[in-house]
């Protein structure tokens, strides 16, 4: 599927992902674009750290539980924050709360986030 996510460069760039290749971004960006920090990646707590290479064999549906933690994780433990996530560029952002056996249909849109600002002069 065809997603808007954020580049080196801090750009958006839309790429063709799957799970496996969302973790990979994600991990990618969390590294700061050094592929050698993600090889040599100490935390273990995070979720997606048995998924950072993107090699191998992996299981689908751990690879997908592992995103909805990572999600969980990066929310403070809350769902509702899952849910109202304002990092629409962030490559896992698609799959939160998307589980294999649902259909994924995901319009591509480059919006900013949800929340937006308003000031009142009084």
């Amino acid at each position: 599927m065809k997603v808007a996510i954020q580049n080196k460069d801090g750009h958006l760039k839309v790429v063709d992902l799957n799970r496996r290749k969302a973790i990979r971004e994600r991990c990618i960006n969390c590294s700061g674009w050094h592929y050698s920090k993600i090889r040599n990646c100490k935390c273990i707590i995070c979720p997606l750290h048995p998924y950072r290479s993107g090699n191998g064999k992996q299981d689908a549906k751990a690879r997908g539980k592992a995103i909805r933690e990572y999600c969980l994780w990066c929310s403070g433990g809350k769902h509702s924050e899952v849910t109202k996530c304002p990092a629409p560029d962030c490559p896992l952002y698609v799959f939160r709360k998307q589980r294999l056996d649902e259909p994924l249909n995901v319009e591509l849109t480059m919006e900013k986030s949800h929340i937006e600002i308003t000031y009142e002069t009084y």
